[in-house]
């Protein structure tokens, strides 16, 4: 079964996040960052996965900066201090 496809939701003319899937146990997010735009520092409740879908990012945890690129896989766990800065227009899957 398909619940939807993830390119038609990847929009930059602003700050988005769609939920693809949510219950009880996790949910599945699509973030997208247009270019230049950033999510300021903040706390995740849960651990997380994301999955880098298109574009580059700064994403700085807990102080330490990584590039992010199409493809790459990370996580990070509950309660650590992250943010995100897109170089380009950016696309992420977050599983939590």
């Amino acid at each position: 079964m398909i619940l939807t496809n993830i390119n038609k939701l990847m929009l930059y003319n602003k700050i988005s996040k769609s939920a693809l899937y949510k219950e009880d146990q996790f949910q599945m997010m699509l973030l997208n960052l247009p270019e230049g735009e950033e999510l300021k520092p903040h706390l995740s409740k849960t651990d997380a996965c994301c999955v880098v879908q298109k574009g580059e990012a700064e994403f700085i945890l807990e102080g330490v900066s990584e590039l992010l690129h199409k493809g790459d896989v990370f996580t990070f766990k509950a309660g650590q201090v992250h943010a995100v800065k897109a170089i380009t227009d950016f696309s992420m899957l977050i599983i939590k």
